[in-house]
C-alpha cells in the first residue's frame, strides 16, 4: 500500500509520534483535544497514536475535574521515569557526562579528567567508566558531543584539532562495542545547539550557540533545526581569520578567532578575549543573518557579564544597520551540562520518533 500511494506511512507515523510527544513535553500535559489543536493533526490521527504511546508506557493520563456538563477530559503527560539517556561531552581535557530522564532533565553527573594529548583508547575508557557510573533502568543509549571535525552520520571523528593520533577514528563504533549500548556522535557545538532547540517553547529564531572554551565553535539553529552542513562541518567559526598575519593556529592557519581569543584568555585578559570574540561574531551575524546569539562555554562562565556586554558593544559598533539588524544576545543557563544534556536530548528525540512503533 505504501508503494502504491507513494506515501511512507511508517515515516509519517514516526514524525507524528514525535510531534505529539514534543507538544506534550513542552506544555507539561495536554488533553487530546488540546493536543490536536496544538499539533495541527486531526483528532482521528491523535486517537490512533495516543493508545500506542500509552501502551508503551511513555504516556500517562489523568482524569481532570469536570468543568461542567459532559464527560471530564483526561490530561496526557510524559512519564519522565519511563526511559533515560546518557549524554557526554568529550573535551580536550575531560569527559563530562549526565544521565537525563525522558523529559531531558539531568538526574546525575559524572566527570573524569583526561591527560594532555589523550588517545582514542583513553577516551573510550573514560566514557565507558562514566556510563558505568550513570547506568540505570530504561537506558536508551549514549549521545556524545565531541571535538570536530567529525561525521555525524558515520560516527567517525575526522581529525581532532590539538589531539595527535585522532584521524579517521570510528569513535561511535568503538564506544558501542565497549559499552554495549547504541551511541550517537555529534559535534559539541551541535549538541549545544540541539539543547537550546529542545527546550524552546515556541518558534526558534536563527540562532548561533557559541562555545568558548578550550576551543571555539558555533552550533547553528536554522529554520528550527540544527544545521550541520553536508559534511557535519558547519559552525567551525573559531577558524575564521581575524588577523591574516597573526599567530599560527592549531588548524594550520594564522590569526583565527580561536587562537587570538585563547591567547588573550591565557594571559589573563578576558576583556580582550571577549572583544575579539565579539568582532568575529559580527561577521557571523552578517553571513547568516542571525537573530540570536547564545554565549556559552567555560570562558564565558568565568566572566559572563563581561562577555555579554563586550560582545553586545562590538555588535552595536560593527553591524552596518543596527537599527534593524538587531540581535538578541543571551547567556546560556545550562552551564557545564550544556553539551552533555544536548547529546542526551538527541538520543531522546530519536526515541520519541520510534515510541509509537509496534513491537
Amino acid at each position: 500500500m505504501e508503494r502504491a500511494t507513494g506515501v511512507n506511512l511508517r515515516g509519517l507515523r514516526r514524525r507524528n509520534s514525535a510531534l505529539l510527544l514534543g507538544e506534550i513535553r513542552r506544555a507539561g500535559g495536554l488533553s487530546r483535544i488540546e493536543l490536536a489543536a496544538r499539533s495541527g493533526l486531526t483528532q482521528q490521527a491523535v486517537s490512533k497514536i495516543v493508545p500506542a504511546l500509552l501502551a508503551a508506557g511513555v504516556l500517562t493520563e489523568q482524569r481532570q475535574p469536570a468543568a461542567g456538563v459532559g464527560k471530564p477530559r483526561t490530561r496526557l503527560t510524559i512519564r519522565a521515569d519511563a526511559r533515560s539517556a546518557i549524554g557526554v561531552q568529550l573535551d580536550r581535557d575531560e569527559v563530562h557526562a549526565v544521565r537525563t530522564d525522558l523529559l531531558g532533565d539531568v538526574q546525575a553527573r559524572a566527570s573524569i579528567a583526561l591527560p594532555r594529548g589523550y588517545s582514542p583508547a583513553e577516551a573510550v575508557s573514560a566514557i565507558g567508566e562514566c556510563a558505568h557510573r550513570l547506568h540505570g533502568d530504561g537506558l536508551l543509549g549514549i549521545g556524545v558531543g565531541a571535538l570536530g571535525p567529525l561525521d555525524h552520520r558515520t560516527g567517525v571523528l575526522r581529525d581532532a584539532t590539538n589531539l595527535p593520533g585522532w584521524r579517521e577514528v570510528p569513535l561511535r563504533d568503538r564506544l558501542t562495542e565497549a559499552v554495549g549500548l547504541p551511541v550517537l556522535l555529534d559535534k559539541d557545538s551541535n549538541a549545544a545547539a540541539f539543547a537550546h532547540g529542545w527546550r524552546a517553547d515556541g518558534p526558534v529564531p536563527a540562532t548561533a550557540v557559541v562555545l568558548a572554551g578550550t576551543g571555539i565553535g558555533a552550533g547553528l539553529l536554522i529554520d528550527g533545526s540544527v544545521y550541520r552542513g553536508p559534511r557535519t562541518n558547519a559552525g567551525e567559526f573559531g577558524h575564521t581569520t581575524l588577523a591574516f598575519d597573526g599567530p599560527r593556529c592549531a588548524c594550520g592557519r594564522r590569526g583565527c578567532v580561536e587562537v587570538l581569543h585563547n591567547a588573550a584568555a591565557g594571559r589573563g585578559d578576558p576583556a580582550e578575549a571577549a572583544r575579539l570574540l565579539g568582532i568575529g561574531l559580527a561577521d557571523l551575524v552578517q553571513v547568516l543573518d542571525l537573530e540570536r546569539i547564545v554565549l556559552a562555554g567555560r570562558a564565558v562562565r568565568g566572566a559572563p557579564e563581561l562577555y555579554r556586554d563586550s560582545v553586545a558593544a562590538r555588535l552595536g559598533e560593527l553591524l552596518p544597520s543596527p537599527h534593524w539588524q538587531r540581535v538578541r544576545l543571551d547567556l546560556d543557563e545550562l552551564g557545564r551540562d550544556l553539551v552533555a544534556a544536548g547529546a542526551a536530548a538527541e538520543v531522546l528525540a530519536g526515541f520519541y520518533e520510534d515510541a509509537a512503533e509496534p513491537g
